[in-house]
């Protein structure tokens, strides 16, 4: 199963360090009640219950560091203020290290305060300097990143646009981590991606990369554009644009774009999302993690942090959680070495192994019935599904229409199917030797005598059935009358 795999790499964020650099600020949230206009003008009376400080900008990224399980190292800079007072005993109540905090008096620490009433925020209210920070500064900055890049496993630049990455200091930042072969991350601001070039992956929203390419990302062949744009202006090895409801999306070089469906979950806040997911991709990352899974492990972390209020963390053990959360079909998905315990057991209790295969592009009714059928035949029907990779080998480099991911959910949201495995390989001889199924199943209008797989189901003492296909009912007819229609 995907997410049994993900959360095993969860415990591997333990101590790992991560060097950020970037803007800090102070969210200061003022919870209040409402429940009368002002008889002054046409605007709610705020009553207020209580008044909180957490780190905002880098300062949140570092707290979501900690809260995984990871060591933040983290350089910026405060102001000599009550601000940057209250933002210090903020980071060092998690437990972040403060000595790296460059303190001047040269400008003020960047404050934004909300007004919540309920679940909602009412306004927000910035208190900020966004000029490029002195020389001086900027030397200080530069001075610490380097004696402290060496000892960390990735680097976060976490680039609000208030003047700490500069096009200078942001370039010598990603300069010093290519030289110790350190991984370095970005989530940028502005229109001018120029200053970020030899990054490992950036991480806009949708929004920041219309703004940095000129294109409004409207559809998939829009935000194809807009990633390729990127690519290609910024020479980037990978990039994932998060987009809100939509997921996000994860463009590696020489790979096909790999969308991830957002987890459904009730949205009340935003704000800090894209600190959670920079902060959790890093440490997968830094954890060894495969860019795909540590792309779906800051999906999932996103989906906590959009469930909560205000400028919040999330947490090891609430990642862990959402993991497990699953509906009962995302608890059919298993992988192979799971699988394995389950089928033996099965077996041993007498029960009846039915196998089948393929890439159930665009579940249609043809596939329903067809599985319908399948399990029939048996106790256990269980549905090899081919990744995304074999089915572009088998079908051409267009498909498949729906990712791995979404069509294992909606196989396994089915009642005769029990369980759902995802393998790479264009032929199911290594499922079926690992099954050894009692049944092995196949759709199609051909005789079992044409099956190439035939001699190895009956070698382990299993027996193959054809059921016929129904008539016009296939993807590729599906296709065509949609196509005919737009």
């Amino acid at each position: 199963m995907i997410e049994h795999r993900l959360k095993t790499l969860i415990p591997k964020f333990e101590g790992k360090k991560v060097l950020i650099v970037g803007d800090l600020m102070l969210d200061e949230h003022i919870w209040s009640k409402v429940n009368r206009i002002s008889p002054e003008a046409p605007v709610v009376v705020a009553d207020v219950v209580r008044i909180s400080h957490v780190p905002g900008g880098c300062g949140n990224v570092a707290a979501n560091i900690t809260a995984l399980g990871g060591y933040p190292i983290l350089v910026g800079i405060v102001g000599r203020d009550s601000s940057g007072d209250k933002l210090g005993r903020a980071l060092r109540n998690l437990g972040i290290d403060t000595r790296h905090l460059i303190t001047t008096s040269e400008r003020p620490t960047t404050l934004k305060s909300r007004i919540i009433a309920g679940s909602q925020q009412v306004v927000r209210v910035d208190r900020e300097e966004k000029d490029r920070v002195s020389e001086k500064l900027s030397r200080q900055i530069l001075s610490a990143a380097s004696q402290l890049i060496k000892k960390v496993d990735a680097v976060i630049i976490s680039d609000y646009g208030k003047g700490v990455l500069s096009n200078q200091n942001c370039r010598q930042v990603i300069r010093l981590a290519k030289r110790y072969r350190k991984p370095v991350l970005a989530d940028p601001k502005g229109n001018d991606y120029s200053k970020y070039r030899g990054i490992t992956i950036m991480t806009p929203n949708q929004l920041e990369a219309e703004t940095a390419t000129g294109i409004k990302i409207t559809d998939a062949d829009s935000l194809e554009k807009a990633g390729q744009k990127l690519f290609k202006d910024l020479k980037l090895p990978n990039l994932m644009i998060t987009r809100g409801r939509e997921g996000q999306s994860l463009f590696e070089k020489g790979k096909k774009r790999f969308d991830i469906p957002a987890v459904p979950r009730e949205v009340f806040d935003i704000t800090g999302a894209g600190d959670t997911v920079i902060a959790t991709l890093a440490l997968g990352i830094a954890a060894g993690a495969a860019l795909h899974d540590a792309a779906l492990l800051s999906n999932y972390a996103a989906s906590v942090k959009v469930g909560k209020i205000a400028t919040q963390p999330v947490y090891r053990m609430e990642l862990e959680e959402a993991l497990e959360e699953r509906e009962p079909a995302g608890r059919k998905i298993k992988a192979r070495s799971d699988l394995a315990p389950i089928i033996k057991k099965l077996k041993a209790e007498g029960a009846k192994i039915v196998f089948t295969n393929g890439c159930f592009d665009i579940l249609h009714l043809g596939h329903v019935r067809y599985l319908k059928e399948a399990k029939k035949l048996g106790d256990i029907l269980v549905v090899g599904l081919n990744s995304d990779s074999s089915v572009r080998k088998l079908k051409g480099k267009d498909r498949p229409y729906v990712s791995e991911l979404e069509r294992a959910e909606i196989l396994a949201s089915l009642e005769c199917v029990d369980y759902v495995v995802i393998f790479s390989e264009t032929r199911p001889d290594n499922l079926i030797k690992f099954l050894r199924p009692d049944i092995h199943v196949k759709g199609g209008d051909y005789s079992v005598e044409e099956l190439p797989e035939r001699h190895l189901v009956r070698s382990l003492g299993g027996k193959v059935v054809v059921i016929p296909p129904i008539k016009g009912r296939s993807t590729t007819s599906l296709i065509e009358r949609i196509l005919n229609r737009k």
